[in-house]
Order: structure tokens, then C-alpha cells, then sequence
């Protein structure tokens, strides 16, 4: 998407709704927030299909997270979820048979929401100790970098947030990170990321510890941002591959994780990432990272 013409200084949330429809479109149209995607008359490619066909699934999760979810204002002026997530969600509902309805919330209130449902899922998710406890995983489909977003040099290593301010999404897991490498750090916590951002843009707050794709679009987003990239060594204790999450003992997390597996395999997650994230961003047939589902479901996958 092209960077030109657009206002100097916006949050995340109202430049992606300025963005024209079609550079991104997805294979099922979702208008507005809660509406219903449908899944396509696709029959089914994973044997543990029948664990979800025909279910009514809630994908619960932030529209403000750009590249994974965002809002795009169409031809007729109403606006559509779109982004990696969305595209690999309606992909998993065409292979699977499944329909969905997307609740945008706050990443804050995402986990107490799939915590308390049986047919809700969200995505985007590290797996850790602390949260198996609670929910189930699938296996990654995509490996994140840690992000800092700042307004004045680029920081590429930990030990150079050493002195600034810190803002990050509360119980993400680059708060969950930096609040355990530099414990003595000035950390602040917002419940969004485009509060973050608005922290950063207005010098109150040094520096953003986000998602690096997310940093991508705020830094495309907002002349002046610098952005860097945190190292993969410093970071891969705590920032694991992100993956479809549901609560303990969800029925159709084993469908999810084999349709995840074919879709490794087949390159089709890869088009995805090269088309939302940038081809920097694929696994390039190396999915080794990706791991086993975190649940008590074993998963046969093609």
C-alpha cells in the first residue's frame, strides 16, 4: 500500500481507516464489526474436519493491530476487517466448513473472553507456561520479531532501551519480556497499542516494545517514527511463534492445528505473510519453529 498523501501524524487505527478497498482483499467479506464470515462452498481438506463443520465459532480480538487485524473503509464506504489473521481464518473456515463472527475487543479483555467460551478463539498468541494453565494452542503459523518503536535513534538491542521509558500493551508478551530483562526499566502499560503509539508521538514516552510487523504500519503510518528490530537471540526465550488460542479443552483446537499443518506445508500461509507482512517475514519452507499444539488434542495432519 502506498505511503503517499497521508496526514503526517495519525494513530494506527485512523490511518488504516483511510486505506482503499482492495489492496488487500480476503476470500470472505466481513462488513462492520460482529458481522458473520461465511464460510465458501469448499469441501473440507483436513481429516479432523468433521470436529468443526458446520459450527458457529466468536474471533475475538483487536481490529486495531495492523498487519494481523485492521479495519478498511470499501467502495461504499463501510469497513471491513482485514489482514494475516483474517486471511487465515477464512481460509481455515473454507477448508474446515466452519462460519465465524469477528468481536473486536481490546487486547486486555481478549483473554477473559476466550477464557470463558467454548466456541471463541483469537489469534496472534505466544504460548507460555503461565497460559497453558488456561488455553489451549495450536502450532505457530507465523514467528514474530520484537519491535521498538521510538522518535528519535533506532534501538536494535536490549541494552540500548537502558535510560528510557517504555510503553507496551499490558500482559503481551513484550511487556512480559522487558519487564523480566530489565526489571528496574520505567515501564507503562496501556491497553491498546495505538495508545501506545499516541505516548510515543507525544514524547512522553521514549519507546514502544511492539509486535515488529505493527511497528511496520505505525512507522509507514507516522512521519518521524523510527523503528528497530530486536535480535531473535535476545528475545526467543520469551517471544514464541504466534498461534491460534481457545480455552483449555476447546473441541475444535485439534481441526484448527492439522488445517494450520496443511497450510504450512502447501505454501499457502507463506502467500499470506508475503501479502500482510512482506516476504522478510515467510518461513521459506523452514517451518521447524513452529512446534507442536500445545494442547491434549493429538492433531494427524497430511
Amino acid at each position: 500500500m502506498s505511503n503517499q498523501n497521508r496526514p503526517a501524524s495519525i494513530d494506527r487505527r485512523g490511518f488504516l481507516k483511510l486505506m482503499a478497498a482492495g489492496a488487500a482483499a480476503t476470500p470472505l467479506a466481513l462488513a462492520g464489526c460482529g458481522s458473520s464470515q461465511q464460510a465458501a462452498d469448499a469441501p473440507a481438506t483436513t481429516e479432523a474436519a468433521a470436529d468443526v463443520a458446520g459450527v458457529k465459532l466468536t474471533f475475538v480480538g483487536d481490529d486495531a493491530f495492523a498487519p494481523y487485524r485492521y479495519l478498511e473503509v470499501q467502495g461504499d464506504g463501510s469497513q471491513k476487517v482485514v489482514g494475516l489473521d483474517i486471511a487465515i481464518a477464512d481460509e481455515m473456515a473454507s477448508r474446515l466448513g466452519f462460519t465465524y463472527d469477528f468481536e473486536p475487543q481490546e487486547f486486555a479483555a481478549t483473554l477473559a473472553s476466550v477464557q470463558s467460551s467454548g466456541t471463541s478463539f483469537t489469534m496472534a498468541m505466544s504460548a507460555n507456561e503461565e497460559r497453558e494453565q488456561t488455553y489451549d494452542f495450536t502450532r505457530g503459523y507465523y514467528q514474530p520479531l520484537v519491535g521498538v518503536l521510538t522518535m528519535s535513534d533506532e534501538v536494535k538491542k536490549v541494552e540500548d532501551l537502558k535510560g528510557k521509558s517504555i510503553a507496551c500493551t499490558t500482559g503481551t508478551v513484550q511487556n512480559k519480556f522487558i519487564a523480566a530483562v530489565m526489571p528496574d526499566a520505567d515501564i507503562h502499560t496501556y491497553d491498546g497499542g495505538d495508545q501506545c503509539l499516541q505516548e510515543v508521538l507525544a514524547g512522553r514516552v521514549d519507546a514502544y516494545l511492539c509486535d515488529g510487523a505493527e511497528g511496520q504500519s505505525m512507522r509507514d503510518a507516522n512521519e518521524g517514527l523510527v523503528l528497530g528490530l530486536l535480535d531473535r537471540s535476545e528475545t526467543k526465550d520469551y517471544v514464541g511463534v504466534y498461534r491460534v488460542m481457545a480455552t483449555k479443552g476447546a473441541s475444535f483446537v485439534g481441526a484448527f492445528d492439522a488445517c494450520i499443518a496443511e497450510m504450512l506445508e502447501d505454501g499457502t500461509i507463506d502467500g499470506y505473510i508475503s501479502q500482510y507482512v512482506g516476504e522478510d517475514f515467510a518461513w521459506n519452507g523452514d517451518t521447524s519453529a513452529s512446534g507442536q499444539p500445545t494442547t491434549g488434542v493429538v492433531a494427524s495432519a497430511k
